[in-house]
């Protein structure tokens, strides 16, 4: 199974508590506002050093960054406000994730795995901004394999596995984040030159 499968297939298990909300008119900038308290309440987790339920109180959390796009559809409410508040919060929930992690690291005195929480945070921020600024150029940029789902996936399974295993998955994390950014940034830059060579001809 693909990655794009994967997700099509969260889509359609999804798809019931999307069209119970629809019904009930449920506004999806609150459960995109609700996702962020809990996102708030895993970097807590993440802090004290409760890392197992930390990834399992992140699973619920990712419910409600996946289905208020869906929602807003399903009644009508796709707003340009609505997809830059959804984009906004979705990096305020990363910081404060990344946060949380640190935080712990900085109190067991890990002076390694704080820089390497620092780098996944810089390489998660980078993967955003890197697209976001390619759109604003024109060019679509959605390449690369660490976008925010997989990010929030490989965090999940490593807080499942425990703390001390989760320094590991942090580490991959870290490298492939700057991977992905770099990948974007060699995308871009063929893009653009080939469109510069396309109007100057």
């Amino acid at each position: 199974m693909n990655y794009k499968t994967f997700k099509d297939k969260a889509r359609i298990i999804t798809a019931p508590l999307v069209n119970l909300l629809a019904k009930l008119k449920v506004h999806p900038s609150i459960l995109t506002i609700t996702g962020f308290f809990f996102n708030c309440f895993v970097a807590y987790l993440f802090a004290f050093g409760f890392f197992r339920w930390a990834g399992l109180v992140l699973i619920f959390a990712s419910i409600f960054d996946a289905i208020d796009g869906e929602v807003a559809r399903k009644n009508n409410r796709v707003t340009d406000f609505g997809a830059f508040l959804d984009s906004t919060i979705d990096r305020y929930s990363e910081f404060v994730i990344f946060l949380g992690i640190l935080i712990y690291y900085m109190r067991v005195e890990n002076p390694f795995f704080v820089f390497v929480t620092l780098f996944a945070l810089f390489g998660s921020g980078m993967v955003s901004y890197t697209r976001a600024r390619a759109e604003g150029l024109g060019v679509q940029c959605s390449i690369g394999l660490f976008d925010r789902t997989l990010r929030i996936t490989v965090i999940v399974i490593g807080a499942l596995l425990g703390r001390f295993i989760f320094g590991y998955f942090l580490l991959l994390l870290t490298l492939f984040t700057q991977f992905t950014s770099i990948q974007r940034i060699i995308y871009v830059r063929k893009n653009l030159n080939s469109n510069e060579r396309r109007n100057n001809a």
